[in-house]
């Protein structure tokens, strides 16, 4: 044998629907002409891509953050109301180009409204003001005879958002953001947008910045942790190398540990962790010029090995399930995205169908599990550390997650094999479970770790089912290398 799973019908913890979520921002072709292109005849009346949202609706986007990232340190949210012909063009100084305004808070919450997702706003804290941040929750959440909210229903939207989740600020820790501080001014002003946010309406969720640097973040808990409910942080990986890039996931898991450490070491058990940034990001930057300056695109091309990263984040979430309560894939379309379009079709990328299989066919409820194979040592790299490389002990070559899904009646069981050329025959031990011996396979591989689909082979990468029997509740399962299995167990009776 080389590896040995064991799965125990004890729930160790609920999984949040929300760590599935996505992020768009004003950047390259996320927006324009990726979810939003009303002059295309794949558009709906709203210009909503149509066949961008029958993707996302597959994947039942939980949460959506917008308008950044670091779009939003420039932004101001009156600029994206009221009627189109009305709304200024502005330098998207940014990121390049120019920003029409086209899509605005209404849009994007009619976006979230059919995708079915959480509304996740970005408030700046480069160029706009307290006042504004005020004044957007006025209009995206109050029913009182003010200003704004006679404005929103004057543009015809007369039942208040009730937009829940708030993140003061993006990355202001770098030195690349508008309104970059240092930490205790930062954390001075979340306290003051938290205490008088939530003073106009106390059902908000308000998300800290984060930077990954256990001196910043303390610096943020102590000082606003009381007002706060959850500090996000955003991880950014990938390499040329396969095992590398795989392994980056432990790296996401370490950092996502230190943090949860710091908050119980302050006491603060309501702050939960936002995940709200992260991908592979290869820094693959082509550029156009537009009006004498150059637009920034960011379209990475997405492979098998990156989706295998994806995957292993997700093992990473799972057992991180009581205190990562939010996560975002950065970004949901083109820039980032694990979906590209054209001005004919979409393509799924390899991350995409991860999002697939582990929304689609893995449960909510964490059950206890074992899982025994060889491992190995290698350096990662985080993108926001620069040349600060980290040894990684213990790497496993084979890791999973098995849960329970209690609408279905299934315990799923969710394995990647992360080596190159092996294939892995792996002792799986269901014997604590009353499954039956009917069950199905999804499984995600390609030839080549470096396969990924494009317009002209848009299904090399793709999720193969079948259906097998199992012998007995202890059984050996062959997982082919560099993939990602997902197996679903029909139960006869229920785990308590």
């Amino acid at each position: 044998m080389n590896g040995y799973v064991k799965v125990w019908k004890v729930k160790t913890g609920e999984i949040n629907d929300l760590i599935y979520g996505h992020f768009i921002e004003h950047l390259g072709r996320c927006i324009y002409g990726g979810i939003y292109d009303k002059n295309s005849p794949k558009s709906d009346e709203r210009g909503f891509r149509k066949d961008v949202l029958e993707a996302v609706k597959k994947i039942q986007c939980p949460i959506l953050r917008w308008p950044g990232g670091n779009f939003v340190s420039a932004y101001h949210w009156q600029d994206g109301i009221g009627p189109l012909d009305k709304r200024p063009t502005r330098l998207n100084y940014i990121w390049g180009g120019l920003e029409s305004n086209e899509f605005g808070t209404d849009e994007f919450i009619e976006y979230c409204k059919e995708i079915g997702a959480e509304s996740y706003f970005a408030i700046g804290l480069g160029t706009s003001t307290l006042d504004e941040a005020l004044s957007w929750l006025e209009y995206t959440n109050l029913d009182t005879p003010t200003e704004y909210v006679d404005l929103r229903k004057k543009y015809g939207n007369s039942v208040p958002y009730r937009v829940k989740y708030w993140g003061i600020g993006n990355e202001v820790y770098g030195d690349w953001q508008v309104g970059h501080s240092s930490a205790n001014e930062y954390s001075e002003k979340l306290r003051q947008y938290a205490l008088f946010m939530k003073g106009i309406d106390p059902s908000i969720k308000v998300i800290a910045v984060g930077a990954d640097n256990p001196e910043w973040d303390l610096t943020v808990l102590k000082h606003a942790g009381k007002v706060i409910d959850y500090i996000s942080i955003h991880q950014y990986h990938g390499s040329n190398n396969y095992y590398d890039t795989v392994a980056s996931a432990y790296y996401v898991e370490e950092r996502l540990q230190l943090l949860d450490s710091l908050i119980k070491h302050l006491q603060l058990d309501h702050i939960k962790i936002a995940l709200d940034e992260w991908n592979v990001w290869y820094q693959v930057i082509p550029e156009v010029e537009i009006i004498e300056k150059k637009m920034i695109f960011l379209e990475e091309p997405y492979s098998l090995k990156d989706a295998l990263f994806a995957a292993g984040v997700f093992f990473a979430l799972h057992r991180k399930c009581d205190s990562v309560q939010m996560a975002n894939l950065a970004q949901m379309v083109n820039a980032l995205g694990m979906i590209k379009t054209n001005s004919q079709s979409i393509v799924l990328t390899p991350i995409y169908h991860v999002f697939d299989m582990f929304v689609n066919h893995t449960g909510r409820t964490r059950l206890g599990i074992e899982i025994a194979a060889d491992r190995y040592s290698i350096k990662a790299k985080s993108f926001f550390e620069g040349q600060l490389s980290f040894q990684l002990h213990n790497v496993p070559y084979l890791d999973g997650s098995a849960t329970y899904d209690e609408k279905r009646h299934m315990m799923c069981l969710a394995l990647g094999n992360y080596y190159l050329d092996k294939n892995l025959e792996v002792k799986v031990d269901l014997s604590d479970l009353d499954v039956t011996k009917d069950a199905n396979c999804f499984e995600l591989n390609s030839s080549d770790v470096m396969d990924r689909n494009d317009f002209e082979n848009p299904s090399r990468v793709k999720i193969n089912s079948r259906r097998m029997t199992i012998p007995d509740r202890v059984f050996s399962l062959q997982i082919p290398a560099h993939s990602l299995s997902v197996f679903e167990f029909p139960l006869q009776t229920g785990i308590n």
